[in-house]
């Protein structure tokens, strides 16, 4: 008699092929390692989703709102990107949470939008000047009327290391995102799965439509989740095993501006030291709340601050403010020769 295969058991052998033959770009942990879950979640981070119905029935359920259709198109080999969301700061019972701008079918997108800026200027004791340019996000084309609410945007961050940062203890539960609002990597990946790609999961059990959007609603939807707990889990467990990250000790200097009070350097864990850079903690630095954004692979961001105003390591640490204000104003009053090595230090990570 013959043996039949599942369709999982098929895809599985399908995926694990396609692994051994595609060169390896994500650095990852090999502890405990578990490579069919990995392979299984890799895929899935890759391939771009499609709308519902199509035959690629494993991958269907993109939408009928979203901005991306796969992970990796914001997260390239895992790392940060210039790939931005708009986040509602009010959200509001039109638009919801976030401005979704690609719709599948006939559904109206959210909105176009456009960036301008408005220009800062940074002095230093000196007299020395930094130009500095703020986001401002500006929408058209709206499709279900006005927007009750300031804008903001939010870069893609890098998805290294935050298995380490999982496993720090004596933190506050929720570390995750860039606001610390998620309290685990799978609930993160959720999210985004829900509100980037319009993937219904165990967390999001309905589409990202809101009550207002009559046509996003009606949109044609399969009778399962989109993204089932096995799939929801594997993301997860590829994202956790990434761990490409620097480790690169603390200098006097940064301590002595006063940085290390939320960039806490170091953390012991039970086989291991990692240097983040990070207390994992929100704050408030003049515009809003965030967490204290882990500076490790520093050399290979495009882009710094939450919405990516900062293009280099100067500029950020010129935004800080509120809570950082004093650690700001003891960097700007450095010498010019302190001033380059502090730089340098962080841009080294």
């Amino acid at each position: 008699m013959v043996k039949r295969l599942s369709f999982n058991r098929v895809l599985l052998l399908t995926l694990t092929l396609g692994i051994i033959l595609m060169p390896r770009v994500f650095a990852v942990s090999v502890k405990a390692f578990n490579e069919d879950k990995f392979i299984l979640g890799k895929s899935f981070f890759e391939k771009p989703w499609v709308a519902f119905p199509a035959s690629t029935t494993a991958r269907d359920g993109l939408g009928p709102l979203f901005n991306q259709n796969a992970c990796i198109n914001c997260h390239l080999k895992g790392e940060r990107s210039n790939k931005f969301v708009v986040k509602l700061d009010n959200p509001n019972t039109v638009y919801g949470t976030q401005i979704n701008t690609k719709s599948t079918g006939n559904v109206p997108v959210e909105a176009r939008v456009e960036i301008d800026y408005q220009t800062h200027i940074s002095s230093y004791k000196n007299g020395d000047k930094v130009i500095l340019k703020k986001p401002v996000v500006r929408l058209s084309n709206l499709g279900y009327g006005r927007v009750n609410s300031t804008l903001s945007m939010r870069i893609s961050p890098s998805l290294h290391g935050l298995g380490l940062l999982g496993s720090v203890s004596n933190k506050p539960v929720k570390r995750f995102n860039l606001s610390a609002h998620e309290p685990s990597i799978l609930t993160q990946v959720a999210n985004a799965a829900h509100n980037d790609m319009g993937l219904s999961n165990p967390l999001y059990l309905q589409e990202n439509c809101t009550s207002k959007q009559t046509k996003c609603n009606n949109a044609p939807k399969g009778k399962t989740l989109d993204l089932p707990q096995q799939r929801l889990e594997a993301i997860t467990y590829f994202v956790k095993s990434l761990d490409k990250v620097s480790a690169v000790k603390p200098i006097k200097l940064f301590t002595k501006v006063g940085c290390s009070y939320c960039h806490t350097p170091s953390y012991d864990l039970e086989k291991r030291t990692i240097y983040p850079y990070s207390d994992l903690l929100p704050h408030n630095l003049g515009e809003g709340s965030f967490r204290t954004a882990p500076l490790w692979n520093s050399k290979k961001a495009p882009n710094f601050w939450h919405d990516g105003r900062a293009n280099s390591v100067e500029e950020a640490i010129l935004w800080h403010g509120g809570e950082a204000q004093s650690a700001k104003e003891a960097f700007v009053n450095l010498s010019k020769k302190d001033r380059v090595k502090f730089i340098k230090f962080i841009e080294g990570m």
